[in-house]
């Protein structure tokens, strides 16, 4: 189109190719100060007078207004939702779009640079800010090259003038476009070139990232799903079907914890991870980096998310996407410290069954099954501190016999853990019960089984600590005419009882004093009357 620098205005108005692609009269002070800059294309008729004019660099009217491509194609995308880019805008950005510096944009804005960067670096470049790293189109170029396996076309490989900056951009968005199929609307080469319009060029990158990442995952042989399922949808059943019976809710807060990241990477090498389940959720950070480093050493997953995003609450799905998306393809590389690594098993007398009390039992703590050797800790919490004495098996220092002997009754809790690492969510228990009842244990003395005065209190005590038995104490105030007119029991702890009577009589009196139905030694106990202040 020879004459488009000198043409005014209202010519333009009435140019419908170019009203059809936008030129912008209010924004074309900079590039019309390029005077050699021109409408490079012509304008053949159809569909394909649209494609031309889609591939247009720059076009100077009245120097005072710039050209502004868009495309509006449509496609059915291999990613099975490929929104245009300018649809996308508020669901990339979200209700948050107003606030530039929200927490889980930012995070975004990290992981596609760092995901972008992960290309780039194959021809030695790299990005440090994504609002500007394309604007000379080389970078992009190289980026998409990267992506699609070849050269996209020939293109000005050292653009110092807005125009040629433009011109290697608008031919990257035509290639997406029409030789690629992606649906780009509402972004052209001066939204990158010289806007730097960040939202739609995160916009653009994640229509990268779902077409030649997410939309192309390779499955394991036997997963199924139905056809038309969304890329996303895929890659959460995938996740689902390698964590099972793990609860994978969401592809954002259900990670932050860094447990299923641990079990996905323990379960795509077996033994790279093994304690993830057990991780204690408050060490988050350390669960999330260890993942994280053993995913990209020996799975070859690399950290275009860091440790810190992973566990922030504010994450956004479209970063966990495109970090979760690298597993289905991930292999496992050779030298990697896997195996069949089993778990520290627990077993013994003393936890099959009630351990008596005063009795010693044993349990085992085994970790010979586990592939790195550590330190085996464990700790007791009950009624009171059991004697425990521990020795390692002759030639495995890792199965270890434990002696347990508890000095009161009741439940106790077993802590082991693993290299510092519990070895299950629940604490094992240990139940002490008291021995059987041996009346012939239980120890008498006390006043109150040698005199007694009439109508006052008399008292004695009953010691039944070492006698067994569950506190069936019995006590009886045998008189000749009438039993005593009180008899009070009141236990002490410890199985050591008090006991109190009164009786009215002034003769002597039997006191029997039974356990769990046998009399102990000395019972009945033969009482002889005194006056008050004559008691023996």
């Amino acid at each position: 189109m020879p004459g488009a620098r000198n043409a005014h205005p209202s010519q333009l108005k009435r140019n419908h190719s170019f009203a059809t692609f936008g030129v912008n009269v209010q924004k074309l002070a900079a590039v019309a100060s390029e005077r050699d800059t021109r409408a490079n294309f012509s304008v053949p008729k159809g569909r394909n007078r649209r494609a031309s004019a889609a591939a247009a660099t720059a076009m100077a009217t009245d120097g005072s207004a710039r050209a502004r491509l868009q495309r509006s194609s449509s496609f059915s995308g291999r990613d099975g939702g490929n929104e245009p880019v300018h649809d996308q805008e508020e669901d990339i950005l979200g209700d948050q779009a107003k606030d530039p510096d929200a927490e889980w944009k930012q995070i975004q804005v990290k992981t596609f640079t760092r995901w972008c960067n992960q290309h780039l670096k194959k021809n030695g470049y790299a990005i440090d800010d994504l609002a500007t790293g394309f604007d000379d189109g080389l970078k992009l170029i190289c980026l998409v090259e990267s992506l699609v396996g070849r050269p996209i076309g020939k293109y000005n490989k050292t653009p110092t003038r807005v125009a040629q900056r433009l011109e290697n951009v608008g031919m990257v968005l035509k290639f997406l476009e029409f030789d690629e199929g992606l649906r780009l609307v509402n972004i052209g080469n001066t939204d990158i070139v010289m806007d730097h319009n960040l939202k739609l060029i995160l916009g653009l990158i994640w229509h990268l990232i779902l077409h030649y990442q997410v939309s192309l995952l390779t499955l394991d042989d036997g997963f199924h799903y139905k056809p038309g399922t969304a890329a996303k949808d895929m890659l959460l059943m995938w996740l689902r079907s390698k964590l099972a019976p793990r609860e994978v809710r969401n592809l954002t807060s259900a990670w932050n914890d860094g447990k299923l990241l641990g079990a996905l990477v323990n379960v795509l090498g077996p033994g790279l991870f093994p304690d993830a389940d057990r991780m204690n959720p408050a060490n988050k950070l350390e669960t999330a980096t260890k993942a994280m480093q053993l995913a990209e050493d020996w799975l070859g997953v690399p950290q275009v998310l860091q440790p810190s995003d992973l566990i922030n609450p504010k994450v956004d799905e479209k970063s966990m996407i495109t970090y979760l998306s690298y597993f289905p393809r991930a292999q496992l590389k050779d030298g990697a410290p896997v195996g069949m690594d089993g778990d520290v098993e627990v077993y013994g007398p003393a936890l099959e069954g009630d351990v008596r009390q005063h009795a010693p039992s044993t349990f085992t703590i085994d970790a010979s099954k586990k592939l790195k050797k550590d330190e085996i800790t464990w700790q007791f919490y009950g009624p009171s501190k059991p004697k425990v004495t521990s020795k390692q098996r002759p030639g495995d220092d890792q199965i270890v016999d434990v002696t347990f002997q508890a000095a009161a009754p009741g439940t106790y809790t077993l802590d082991v853990k693993y290299g510092g690492v519990p070895i299950a969510d629940e604490l094992q228990t240990i139940t002490v019960v008291r021995p059987p009842p041996k009346a012939s244990k239980v120890r008498c003395n006390g006043p109150g089984l040698q005199s007694y005065a009439s109508g006052e209190d008399s008292c004695f005590q009953v010691d039944a600590g070492d006698a067994g038995g569950t506190g069936l104490l019995q006590i009886g105030v045998e008189g000749t005419a009438c039993p005593a007119a009180t008899v009070l029991v009141e236990h002490l702890g410890d199985y050591i009882f008090d006991v109190r009577y009164v009786c009215q009589e002034e003769c002597s009196i039997l006191v029997h004093v039974q356990w769990h139905g046998q009399h102990v030694p000395g019972s009945p106990f033969r009482v002889v009357s005194v006056k008050v202040g004559d008691e023996l």
